[in-house]
């Protein structure tokens, strides 16, 4: 692909360190695409019959954090990854939680509105 090679996810992954209680606990996470991404996020939204729709947040972390954290080190011990599942991620305690949500890519960035909303659709 050479010169496209810019346009595309890495593959690489990062490792986080945080210091929770007295312990190094080292997160690696995985960049995720853009359509990764957009399948989270049409996961997240509820319609209701009334034509009322909502987001919910908190399944948006966590479908996020089982996408992109690969590893979870406690000191020397690491959890299995058959281990990194909803339940693992439902189990965490809110400070942790707290500090592994802040991994999570936004759900909504600040954007400008489009034209297509600013103008309305032209027919």
């Amino acid at each position: 692909m050479g010169e496209f090679d810019v346009l595309f996810i890495s593959g690489e992954q990062r490792v986080e360190k945080f210091n929770f209680k007295g312990k190094e606990i080292s997160v690696t996470v995985r960049e995720l695409s853009w359509t990764e991404k957009n399948k989270v996020l049409g996961m997240c939204f509820q319609y209701k019959t009334s034509g009322d729709m909502s987001f919910d947040f908190d399944k948006y972390n966590k479908e996020m954090l089982l996408r992109i954290i690969s590893g979870i080190k406690v000191g020397d011990s690491e959890v299995p990854p058959k281990e990194l599942n909803h339940i693992f991620f439902t189990r965490l305690n809110s400070s942790f939680g707290g500090m592994l949500e802040k991994l999570v890519p936004k759900a909504f960035e600040e954007v400008g509105t489009s034209d297509f909303f600013e103008k309305g659709q032209s027919s």
